[in-house]
């Protein structure tokens, strides 16, 4: 018999829709609840996940706060957080029964629901059911017409823009960042992290129109950035105080997130004070960046899937550690695989090419291995991401794997079953 989980998955037949003309429909039909609590709207093409978190470990520390976010690393659940309890499979399976001839009946009259709709329809029922204060609520794609955008938040973000999804999106850095600013919402501030020309001219363009405050986050700002296993610190000046911030999350970037929720907290005029902003940055947890899931041997996964992100990566891997890994890696087929292959070399120069849990999008490891194992001195392939791991835990006692949350996250899973735990 087909469980409540499995029906939502079903849905994902029916792919993305950019349209909200079904979300609007079926916010009605639950009498709105993404009314009912404020909230943060986070967009972006990498940081938003980690910025997401970040503020909303910065409202917990004072408020009932929600986390909505995707995709998930080990579990459906994680995606929709309240009070840092993940939500409880009981009410999947209650909202999904109560619901379901709801989404038969808009497929009637206009369409099905999609799988991420739905998902995002339960999670502001669920934050609403729970009396949150407040929300931070994660983009799943683009912006202005994904399915999050029927709230009107506090203050809108965006961090970094690039071109993953410009399928999608569009071929420019302008067309995409226009689709990212139509989170922007009238006469509510936007905090703006990116800071290349095409991206800023575009933002601003819409927040004049639009009569909403542009707040842009200025990196001079940080100051006295150190990097370590540990995490990451470092000095912010803000717009209303002065911080000493530290984070178990690695890398400059992190930084600039977490910096870039500050500014939206404060922006948001919230009745926060400092000791609550550093005390949130320092609880926040973001899984599968840079995370150590393993101490021996060493074991470290990184979601890094896209030429900006894994740059970056590389870039404090590199300064963060000393050695040189053995690498698992599998890619899924609309990503750009040739800039990523060739950046990752840059740490080390063996690797097992593998398959990330995505079958329908993962690309071939032998493919993989056919067009880019020239690039390193000891390639292999094996099919199968926990026999990789293994073999690659055999051949070295430092090991990362990388390419695809769909990858992180099975591997992950794996050495949360095992019960091993990693001694900090």
């Amino acid at each position: 018999m087909l469980s409540n989980l499995d029906y939502l998955y079903g849905l994902k037949r029916e792919g993305i829709k950019f349209d909200l003309d079904v979300m609007r429909n079926f916010a009605d039909m639950l009498g709105h609840p993404e009314n009912r609590f404020s909230s943060f709207h986070i967009t972006g093409s990498n940081g938003k996940g980690s910025t997401s978190e970040f503020i909303y470990s910065i409202l917990r520390q004072k408020f009932s706060a929600g986390l909505y976010t995707s995709p998930h690393l080990v579990r459906f659940n994680e995606r929709i957080v309240v009070n840092d309890e993940m939500i409880p499979d009981r009410y999947i399976d209650s909202f999904i029964e109560k619901y379901k001839p709801m989404v038969e009946d808009l497929a009637k009259t206009n369409r099905n629901p999609t799988f991420f709709e739905v998902t995002t329809m339960m999670a502001f029922q669920y934050f609403s059911d729970m009396k949150i204060d407040y929300a931070s609520v994660e983009v799943g794609l683009g912006g202005r017409l994904d399915a999050t955008n029927i709230i009107k938040p506090l203050v809108s973000i965006i961090t970094q823009v690039g071109y993953e999804h410009a399928d999608k999106l569009g071929c420019s850095l302008t067309s995409i960042a226009y689709e990212k600013g139509g989170i922007i919402k009238e006469g509510r501030p936007i905090v703006l992290q990116d800071q290349k020309p095409e991206v800023v001219r575009t933002i601003k363009s819409i927040s004049q129109v639009r009569g909403s405050p542009l707040v842009m986050l200025d990196p001079s700002r940080i100051k006295n950035l150190t990097l370590s296993e540990s995490g990451t610190a470092f000095d912010f000046e803000g717009i209303n105080d002065s911080y000493h911030l530290e984070t178990e999350l690695i890398g400059e970037y992190q930084a600039l997130n977490a910096a870039t929720a500050v500014l939206a907290v404060e922006e948001s005029g919230i009745d926060v004070d400092s000791s609550d902003i550093v005390r949130g940055i320092k609880n926040a947890k973001w899984p599968g960046r840079l995370e150590i899931i393993n101490r021996n041997p060493l074991i470290i996964i990184d979601a890094a899937h896209n030429p900006p992100a894994v740059n970056k990566m590389v870039n404090t891997f590199r300064k963060v550690f000393n050695k040189k890994p053995m690498i698992v890696a599998g890619i899924l087929s609309d990503k750009d695989s040739y800039a990523y292959f060739h950046v990752i070399r840059q740490i080390s120069d063996r690797i097992i090419f593998t398959t990330p849990e995505e079958k329908e999008r993962a690309v071939d490891p032998k493919k993989l291995y056919d067009l880019y194992g020239h690039l390193f001195t000891e390639a292999r392939v094996i099919p199968d991401p926990i026999e990789a791991v293994s073999e690659a835990a055999k051949r070295s006692d430092f090991v990362l794997v990388t390419g695809s949350i769909y990858l992180i996250g099975t591997i992950k899973g794996y050495y949360e079953k095992k019960g091993e735990k990693v001694m900090v």
